[in-house]
Protein backbone atom coordinates (compact mmCIF):
# COMPACT_ATOMS: atom_id res chain seq x y z
CA UNK A 1 0.00 0.00 0.00
CA UNK A 2 2.99 2.33 0.99
CA UNK A 3 5.45 1.87 -2.42
CA UNK A 4 4.46 5.22 -3.72
CA UNK A 5 5.07 7.19 -0.62
CA UNK A 6 8.55 5.03 0.77
CA UNK A 7 10.45 8.14 -0.39
CA UNK A 8 8.42 10.83 1.42
CA UNK A 9 10.13 9.89 4.89
CA UNK A 10 13.73 10.59 5.88
CA UNK A 11 15.85 10.73 8.98
CA UNK A 12 19.29 11.63 9.69
CA UNK A 13 21.73 10.96 12.60
CA UNK A 14 23.86 13.23 14.14
CA UNK A 15 26.63 13.23 16.70
CA UNK A 16 25.56 15.56 19.64
CA UNK A 17 28.81 15.37 21.28
CA UNK A 18 29.63 13.57 24.77
CA UNK A 19 28.33 10.52 23.64
CA UNK A 20 24.65 11.84 22.39
CA UNK A 21 23.45 10.25 19.28
CA UNK A 22 20.52 12.11 17.99
CA UNK A 23 17.35 10.93 15.41
CA UNK A 24 15.82 13.54 13.02
CA UNK A 25 12.88 11.68 11.54
CA UNK A 26 10.91 13.69 9.17
CA UNK A 27 7.69 13.46 7.24
CA UNK A 28 8.34 14.94 3.55
CA UNK A 29 4.89 14.38 2.36
CA UNK A 30 3.41 16.80 -0.06
CA UNK A 31 1.28 14.32 -2.39
CA UNK A 32 -1.08 13.31 0.17
CA UNK A 33 -2.96 15.40 2.86
CA UNK A 34 -3.33 12.84 5.90
CA UNK A 35 -0.03 10.81 5.75
CA UNK A 36 1.56 10.67 9.16
CA UNK A 37 4.54 9.06 11.39
CA UNK A 38 2.66 7.40 14.17
CA UNK A 39 5.14 5.05 15.27
CA UNK A 40 8.98 4.45 15.27
CA UNK A 41 11.05 1.50 16.60
CA UNK A 42 14.46 0.31 16.74
CA UNK A 43 15.99 -2.91 16.84
CA UNK A 44 19.79 -3.29 18.08
CA UNK A 45 19.90 -6.35 17.68
CA UNK A 46 22.66 -8.18 19.17
CA UNK A 47 24.33 -4.67 20.19
CA UNK A 48 22.39 -4.53 23.47
CA UNK A 49 25.05 -1.82 24.49
CA UNK A 50 24.79 0.27 21.22
CA UNK A 51 21.72 2.37 22.60
CA UNK A 52 20.34 3.54 25.49
CA UNK A 53 18.85 6.40 28.04
CA UNK A 54 16.26 7.07 25.18
CA UNK A 55 15.30 10.76 24.97
CA UNK A 56 12.13 11.65 23.02
CA UNK A 57 10.80 14.75 21.33
CA UNK A 58 14.13 16.47 21.56
CA UNK A 59 14.03 18.99 19.11
CA UNK A 60 10.92 18.49 17.57
CA UNK A 61 9.17 20.72 14.71
CA UNK A 62 5.75 21.46 14.41
CA UNK A 63 2.63 19.70 16.61
CA UNK A 64 4.54 16.18 17.30
CA UNK A 65 4.37 14.56 20.56
CA UNK A 66 5.34 10.74 21.12
CA UNK A 67 6.04 9.05 24.42
CA UNK A 68 7.99 5.84 25.16
CA UNK A 69 6.05 2.43 24.25
CA UNK A 70 8.83 0.79 25.62
CA UNK A 71 9.41 -2.83 23.75
CA UNK A 72 6.05 -2.49 21.44
CA UNK A 73 5.53 -5.21 19.05
CA UNK A 74 5.85 -3.21 15.20
CA UNK A 75 3.38 -3.51 12.92
CA UNK A 76 3.62 -6.20 10.47
CA UNK A 77 7.00 -7.50 12.15
CA UNK A 78 6.00 -10.97 11.82
CA UNK A 79 6.14 -10.70 8.08
CA UNK A 80 10.21 -9.92 7.63
CA UNK A 81 11.99 -12.32 6.75
CA UNK A 82 15.20 -11.45 9.76
CA UNK A 83 13.61 -11.15 13.22
CA UNK A 84 12.66 -7.90 14.58
CA UNK A 85 12.79 -7.87 18.40
CA UNK A 86 12.09 -3.77 19.12
CA UNK A 87 14.54 -2.43 21.98
CA UNK A 88 12.84 0.77 22.26
CA UNK A 89 9.75 2.65 20.59
CA UNK A 90 8.00 5.76 20.56
CA UNK A 91 4.64 6.36 19.93
CA UNK A 92 2.41 9.76 18.97
CA UNK A 93 0.58 10.65 21.81
CA UNK A 94 -3.06 11.05 21.10
CA UNK A 95 -4.35 11.79 18.09
CA UNK A 96 -2.82 12.09 14.41
CA UNK A 97 -2.15 15.69 15.58
CA UNK A 98 0.44 15.04 17.51
CA UNK A 99 2.18 12.68 15.08
CA UNK A 100 4.66 13.50 12.20
CA UNK A 101 2.68 14.97 10.02
CA UNK A 102 4.21 16.98 6.60
CA UNK A 103 6.73 19.29 7.40
CA UNK A 104 7.27 18.20 10.96
CA UNK A 105 10.32 16.47 12.61
CA UNK A 106 10.43 14.14 15.75
CA UNK A 107 13.54 14.18 17.42
CA UNK A 108 14.93 10.82 19.21
CA UNK A 109 18.09 11.04 21.29
CA UNK A 110 20.15 8.16 23.10
CA UNK A 111 23.45 7.85 25.11
CA UNK A 112 25.78 5.83 22.48
CA UNK A 113 28.72 6.09 20.51
CA UNK A 114 27.99 8.07 17.15
CA UNK A 115 30.67 5.87 14.97
CA UNK A 116 29.34 2.76 16.54
CA UNK A 117 25.69 3.82 15.71
CA UNK A 118 26.70 4.64 11.86
CA UNK A 119 28.49 1.19 11.59
CA UNK A 120 25.62 -0.94 12.49
CA UNK A 121 23.33 0.80 10.76
CA UNK A 122 25.22 0.34 7.68
CA UNK A 123 25.90 -3.16 8.25
CA UNK A 124 22.47 -4.10 9.49
CA UNK A 125 22.52 -4.84 12.71
CA UNK A 126 21.01 -1.53 14.12
CA UNK A 127 17.52 -1.34 12.28
CA UNK A 128 14.71 1.27 12.39
CA UNK A 129 11.16 0.72 11.59
CA UNK A 130 8.30 3.25 11.22
CA UNK A 131 4.67 2.76 10.89
CA UNK A 132 2.80 5.15 8.54
CA UNK A 133 -0.92 5.77 8.78
CA UNK A 134 -3.78 7.76 6.88
CA UNK A 135 -2.47 6.15 3.70
CA UNK A 136 -6.07 5.67 1.93
CA UNK A 137 -7.68 4.53 5.08
CA UNK A 138 -4.62 2.04 6.15
CA UNK A 139 -1.15 2.31 7.22
CA UNK A 140 2.00 0.13 6.49
CA UNK A 141 5.51 -0.25 8.00
CA UNK A 142 8.75 0.21 6.35
CA UNK A 143 11.92 -1.01 8.25
CA UNK A 144 15.77 0.38 7.09
CA UNK A 145 17.97 -2.81 5.64
CA UNK A 146 15.28 -4.67 4.34
CA UNK A 147 14.50 -4.88 0.49
CA UNK A 148 10.87 -5.06 -1.14
CA UNK A 149 11.37 -8.67 -1.34
CA UNK A 150 12.03 -9.00 1.80
CA UNK A 151 15.25 -10.01 1.60
CA UNK A 152 17.92 -9.24 3.88
CA UNK A 153 20.19 -6.07 2.42
CA UNK A 154 21.63 -2.75 3.01
CA UNK A 155 20.97 -0.22 0.57
CA UNK A 156 24.67 1.80 -0.54
CA UNK A 157 22.90 5.21 0.70
CA UNK A 158 23.18 4.24 4.39
CA UNK A 159 26.97 5.74 3.89
CA UNK A 160 25.75 8.49 3.89
CA UNK A 161 24.63 8.43 7.51
CA UNK A 162 28.10 8.94 8.24
CA UNK A 163 28.16 12.91 7.28
CA UNK A 164 24.85 12.71 9.03
CA UNK A 165 23.00 13.86 5.91
CA UNK A 166 18.95 13.65 5.60
CA UNK A 167 18.50 10.03 3.87
CA UNK A 168 15.26 9.19 1.64
CA UNK A 169 13.74 6.17 3.44
CA UNK A 170 13.27 4.68 -0.66
CA UNK A 171 17.00 4.52 -0.68
CA UNK A 172 17.29 3.70 3.15
CA UNK A 173 14.08 2.04 4.03
CA UNK A 174 12.47 -0.39 1.80
CA UNK A 175 8.70 -0.90 2.15
CA UNK A 176 7.86 -4.27 3.24
CA UNK A 177 5.10 -6.05 0.93
CA UNK A 178 2.54 -6.62 3.21
CA UNK A 179 -1.13 -6.82 4.37
CA UNK A 180 -1.59 -3.32 5.09
CA UNK A 181 -3.29 -2.70 8.50
CA UNK A 182 -6.28 -0.48 9.31
CA UNK A 183 -5.06 2.87 10.53
CA UNK A 184 -5.63 4.45 13.86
Amino acid sequence: MGDAYVNDFSFNVTDGGSNNVLFKIANNNTSVPGIFIGSVYFDTGSNTNLLSAFGIDVGNTGTVDFQDNGTANMAQSANLSSPWSTDFSATKKGGAANSVQTGEVLGLSFTGNYNNVVSALNNGSLKVGLHVQGINGGSDTFVSGISAGNTQNTPEPLTMLAAGAAVGFGGMFKKQRAQAQKAE
